[in-house]
């Protein structure tokens, strides 16, 4: 990845682009998790040594994710809420903002910050899609091995992603993330769920 550039990284169930159950993922997927750390924290090698890449998370997100792992490390983290951004303890590595356009704008300004990740919820995703503030889409795609009955509540917008975004080939998505980063030839299988690793743009 050369350019900077403003993406969404995603895991979601097969056939309903479900990625959430009650606030919850309903998977733990080891090699999943890996890929999200090596993607988020890749730099081109023409980067500066003092850049980082930024994650842009809503506040649920931000709870959701273990004290001890937040800030996500060697990232800039950047969490949307609709509190007032100054009434949060300063965190180093992190700011709150009450605007991802302003945020999006300000990131991509920053000669500081590398590359921009939008890692969730559902509602900040699916607006960045249908607003024209992303045009790369990593999800990772899954399938149950046993069930496409899994309960889900929290959907990526299928129909407007098929319509306005072309999955790429797996080449497209090595030069996109890095050569540095491994992707499986094969699709992965932990426990129940088969899955792999993909890149849509818009069209």
């Amino acid at each position: 990845m050369s350019s900077k550039q403003v993406s969404i990284i995603v895991a979601a169930l097969l056939p309903s682009f479900g990625i959430g159950y009650k606030n919850q993922l309903p998977w733990k997927l080891r090699n999943e998790m890996k890929y999200f750390k090596n993607v988020t924290t890749n730099k081109s090698s023409s980067s500066s040594t003092n850049s980082k890449n930024a994650v842009i998370m809503g506040r649920k997100t931000w709870d959701s994710i273990p004290s001890k792992f937040r800030p996500l490390p060697d990232r800039y983290n950047v969490i949307l809420t609709k509190q007032d951004p100054t009434s949060f303890e300063p965190i180093e590595n992190v700011k709150y903002s009450n605007n991802i356009d302003d945020t999006i704008k300000n990131l991509l300004n920053d000669d500081s910050i590398n590359q921009i990740f939008i890692i969730g919820g559902s509602e900040i995703y699916n607006n960045s899609i249908t607003n024209n503030l992303v045009d790369n889409l990593l999800i990772t795609e899954i399938n149950h091995l046993k069930s496409n009955e899994i309960e889900m509540d929290t959907f990526l917008n299928k129909d407007y992603i098929l319509n306005n975004f072309t999955k790429t080939n797996k080449i497209e998505l090595q030069k996109f993330i890095g050569e540095n980063i491994e992707i499986p030839s094969d699709k992965i299988i932990e426990g129940d769920f088969e899955y792999e690793f993909t890149l849509y743009k818009r069209k």
